[in-house]
C-alpha cells in the first residue's frame, strides 16, 4: 500500500520531529564531510596551525629590542604605534584562534551552529583586517623608519571579502551544508 503525503503532511512531520529530538531530519541529496567541505575543513586546520605559530612567536615579536636595534625603529615610534598594533594583532589572533577551535568541534560533532559559527568567523576576519589596514595606514613613520606598510594589509582585506561572497552564500544554500549539520 503506497502513501502520499501532502506536502503540508510531510512539513509538519519534519517540524515535530525538530522539535521533539532538536535534531533536524535530512533531506534528500547528499550529505557528509565531502564535496566543498573539504576545502573547508583543510583552511581550519590550517589556521589552527598558523594561529597556534603566531601566538607562541609573541615574545619575539612583542619584544622591543626587535624593532629597535634590528630594524632601527624609535623607540618613541614603537610605543606609540607600534606596540598598539602588535598588542591588537596578539588579541584578535587569540580571538581567532578561540573560534577555529570551536568550528572544529562544531564540524566534525556536526552540530547545526556550524555554518553560522563560520560565517561569523569570515566576518571577524572581514573586520579585523580592516581594523589592522587601518591602523596601520594612519600611523604616520618618517618613511626611513618605515617598517609597517598598509599594502598588505589591504590585500589582506580583499582576499577576506572574497572568502566571504564566496563562502557564506555557500553555507547558506548547499544542500550538503543542510543534511550534513542536524545536531
Amino acid at each position: 500500500m503506497e502513501v502520499k503525503y501532502s506536502k503540508s503532511d510531510a512539513d509538519t512531520d519534519m517540524n515535530s520531529l525538530q522539535s521533539k529530538t532538536g535534531i533536524r531530519p535530512e533531506r534528500p541529496g547528499i550529505s557528509g564531510l565531502g564535496g566543498w567541505l573539504i576545502l573547508i575543513q583543510i583552511s581550519l586546520w590550517l589556521a589552527l596551525v598558523f594561529l597556534i605559530s603566531d601566538v607562541s612567536q609573541v615574545n619575539v615579536i612583542m619584544d622591543p629590542a626587535r624593532w629597535e636595534v634590528g630594524r632601527g625603529v624609535d623607540p618613541q615610534i614603537y610605543t606609540e604605534m607600534i606596540r598598539p598594533l602588535l598588542w591588537f594583532g596578539f588579541i584578535s589572533s587569540i580571538i581567532l584562534l578561540i573560534i577555529v577551535i570551536v568550528n572544529l568541534i562544531l564540524l566534525y560533532k556536526r552540530k547545526r551552529q556550524f555554518p553560522r559559527m563560520m560565517m561569523v568567523m569570515y566576518v571577524m576576519n572581514v573586520i579585523i583586517s580592516i581594523v589592522t589596514w587601518i591602523l596601520i595606514a594612519r600611523n604616520e613613520i618618517p618613511r626611513e623608519q618605515h617598517v609597517l606598510d598598509a599594502t598588505p594589509a589591504f590585500h589582506l582585506i580583499v582576499r577576506s571579502i572574497l572568502v566571504c561572497c564566496i563562502f557564506i552564500p555557500y553555507f547558506l544554500r548547499s544542500v550538503r551544508v543542510k543534511n550534513t549539520f542536524v545536531k
